[in-house]
């Protein structure tokens, strides 16, 4: 009886090592901060415009440092887009250090509102991270544009730390230990 509770014990340290709880870094993005490369730039107070050109380079870019996150895997962006004159979609590229990490599209039919989107990727290394939004596209000349209010980027690591892969081991050393007395 004691080998089964031993072995019960080490099979929830285990689990509970394992389980990785996500940490995560929150910023304002876009915000007062951010590098804007639009047709105005600054459209007013916590609003920016008027993005249509891939040309023009129309992107909006902000490095946080500090973060506390060695390693993120996962981005979310929430703004709103106050204003839509576009007769064609705007597509945009989102990037993470430089790397694409998605994309997403606004188009005629979205008019104005809230945009909410989560990108999965594979880790990046680093304390610091630069956030980019990217025009990929050209909307013809006369064919509209959008603006981008101020909003919200939230980094999350959801990969285990290496001393969470300890306590795993330990756990599992605990469960040779106790399988082993059983014999």
């Amino acid at each position: 009886m004691k080998s089964l509770t031993a072995l019960t014990v080490a099979a929830v340290c285990l689990t509970a090592s394992l389980a990785q709880a996500a940490t995560s870094f929150t910023a304002p993005y876009p915000s007062g901060s951010s590098s804007v490369i639009a047709s105005v730039g600054t459209v007013s107070a916590g609003e920016y415009g008027y993005f249509w050109s891939v040309a023009r380079g129309d992107s909006i870019v902000e490095t946080f440092t500090g973060t506390g996150l060695p390693i993120a895997d996962q981005l979310s962006l929430n703004f709103k887009v106050p204003y839509n004159s576009l007769q064609s979609p705007v597509n945009w590229d989102v990037k993470v250090n430089g790397n694409t990490v998605g994309s997403w599209t606004w188009s005629p039919s979205d008019g104005t509102g809230a945009f909410s989107q989560t990108y999965n990727f594979a880790p990046i290394v680093g304390d610091t991270y630069t956030i980019g939004m990217y025009v990929s596209n050209e909307v013809p000349s006369g064919w509209g544009s959008i603006t981008v209010s101020y909003g919200e980027a939230t980094l999350t690591s959801c990969v285990p730390e290496p001393s969470t892969y300890m306590a795993g081991l330990g756990a599992l050393g605990m469960l040779a230990m106790a399988w082993r007395s059983r014999k």
